[in-house]
């Protein structure tokens, strides 16, 4: 892509927050705050309130992510979302391989693999997040480690050229997980 065409990109996580009616206002007062920035606006609110959200900006600048997603489009995976729901909720990008998907639920390389393949075949954008932790920061091994989480997805990107992007998130010291 010429460098001159390069589209920005500002993306929103809302990760655990916002949900109901806090979600509703949040992304109106996004869409109100964004109007006329020269990037694409992307939120990621949490599934409970996405479909809804979806809804409050159908007719704003501001589009919808997910923040997760299965790689299978049906079946008996309890607490699960497909790609064909998102769509049907109104995402039109989904973020993959996040930090705190890797930390907390064990996702591995080949598991953002599967879930970008999936993603960009049922025409839902990317958002594939790549970084290492702050003990291979240390280690010296930040680009060993985040060429490897890449190449475990690149070739899927590389079918479908500027449908998605890349984010690259230093991922600090394991936090404490509730219940730990």
């Amino acid at each position: 892509m010429n460098m001159a065409n390069r589209k920005y990109l500002i993306a929103g996580n809302w990760k655990l927050n916002s949900g109901g009616a806090a979600g509703l206002k949040l992304a109106a007062d996004v869409a109100q705050a964004t109007r006329g920035v020269a990037a694409e606006v992307v939120v990621a609110p949490p599934l409970t309130v996405l479909a809804a959200v979806a809804a409050e900006l159908h007719e704003t600048h501001v589009e919808v992510a997910a923040q997760n997603m299965f790689p299978k489009d049906s079946g008996a995976f309890t607490g699960e979302i497909s790609a064909p729901m998102l769509l049907e909720a109104g995402c039109k990008w989904v973020i993959l391989g996040h930090s705190e998907r890797r930390q907390y639920f064990g996702e591995t390389d080949a598991t953002v693999k599967d879930k970008v393949v999936a993603a960009i075949a049922a025409g839902l954008k990317p958002i594939a997040c790549i970084g290492e932790t702050l003990a291979e920061r240390e280690a010296g091994k930040t680009l060993e480690v985040c060429f490897r989480q890449l190449d475990a997805f690149a070739e899927a990107l590389l079918t479908k050229p500027g449908f998605g992007v890349i984010a690259y998130e230093l991922l600090s010291g394991r936090r404490p997980h509730p219940g730990d």
